[in-house]
């Protein structure tokens, strides 16, 4: 296939995935809502956004407001139908690097001590919820919610701001019925940080830290005690199978459970593992930008995350389609330079304007 006809064939899949994704978005402008897709793809911060569409800074951030009331769940249900799916739980620090996070910024921004870099750095938390569809492995963020800790609550309400306070477990557990309703949802997943009563839900995988008291026997004994094997128990008042696994992965001891008690250890081992997925996405979402936004208010900072998330629908979408093997970075240079090959996006839009 010569270049031209290449550049032609990754267009139309391009296309095939725009038409994906906006499929379920009837209340949205596609032209507009298209354009920013794209741009979220090739810029990362707002400005550069604005440049690589030819679109004013102002209209930028007011469509951003506009965005933050998007609906991920419908897009994400249009791809996968009724496809047996796992949902992943997890969260991560949105970092703000020109964020004022002395103690609590306007935005809720507030300062962490970061291991990646060793420092303390402003960043905003985020609860995100992935499903894999288990026919084609393929995984997208369902839901992702920018949470308040207590602290920063109090802080909030100190200076007169009214704020709403819910724990990122809140936030899973208030969201949970509407995925159950929308997905088949076969299987949940998290790490121990979100394990509690009111988690342990029918066909939950998870992990237990070696201080975990489970009940064996009559007796409540720390995981820490159990050799490796298989064991059926009790956590929390739930039965549970637990698997133990002396060195896993080089990793060290590990502890993980399910509250199907009928799950093989390879069952729970291959859903435990899924979970990485969700890692991945998080990853790809800062390759994409994800960081680069920082503004005054709640819903501006949501529109922008919500658009770097649909960026990367789109980036996913167009690397499954055509059976990609690479990273966010690179197809994102891959789109940039189908557009340029094209004339450039605001050169591409004007003409179909004036057409």
């Amino acid at each position: 296939m010569d270049t031209n006809s290449l550049l032609q064939a990754y267009y139309k899949a391009l296309q095939e995935s725009l038409k994906q994704i906006f499929e379920a978005l009837t209340s949205v402008r596609k032209d507009t809502l298209t354009r920013l897709v794209l741009a979220g793809v090739m810029g990362g911060t707002a400005t550069e956004i604005a440049q690589a569409i030819g679109m004013d800074y102002e209209t930028v951030l007011k469509n951003l407001d506009k965005l933050a009331n998007i609906d991920l769940i419908k897009i994400v249900k249009e791809i996968v139908k009724d496809h047996p799916v796992q949902l992943i739980i997890d969260d991560t620090h949105d970092h703000k690097e020109y964020a004022r996070a002395i103690p609590v910024s306007r935005n809720g921004a507030q300062a962490f001590y970061c291991r990646e870099h060793k420092r303390y750095e402003p960043a905003i938390q985020l609860l995100i919820i992935a499903i894999k569809d288990l026919k084609t492995n393929e995984t997208y963020i369902v839901t992702i919610i920018p949470y308040i800790p207590q602290k920063v609550v109090e802080v909030l309400r100190e200076r007169g701001e009214e704020v709403e306070f819910k724990t990122k477990i809140q936030e899973y557990l208030e969201t949970l019925p509407m995925l159950e309703k929308e997905f088949n949802v076969v299987c949940k997943v998290f790490d121990s940080w979100y394990v509690n009563s009111k988690t342990l839900l029918d066909d939950t995988v998870g992990e237990l830290k070696s201080n975990a008291r489970v009940v064996e026997g009559g007796r409540h004994v720390p995981v820490g005690e159990f050799p490796q094997g298989e064991y059926l128990v009790e956590y929390l008042g739930i039965p549970i199978k637990l698997l133990v696994i002396d060195d896993y992965k080089g990793l060290g001891k590990r502890y993980f459970f399910s509250t199907n008690v009928n799950d093989s250890s390879e069952d729970i081992i291959i859903s435990w593992e899924n979970r990485w997925d969700i890692e991945v996405l998080i990853r790809e979402l800062k390759a994409l930008g994800l960081e680069k936004g920082s503004f005054l208010t709640w819903v501006r900072n949501k529109g922008f995350i919500t658009l770097k998330t649909l960026s990367l629908f789109l980036v996913l979408s167009f690397k499954y389609f055509l059976g990609l093997k690479l990273g966010a970075k690179r197809i994102s240079r891959l789109i940039k330079s189908i557009y340029q090959s094209l004339g450039g996006i605001k050169k591409l839009f004007k003409r179909r304007k004036n057409t």
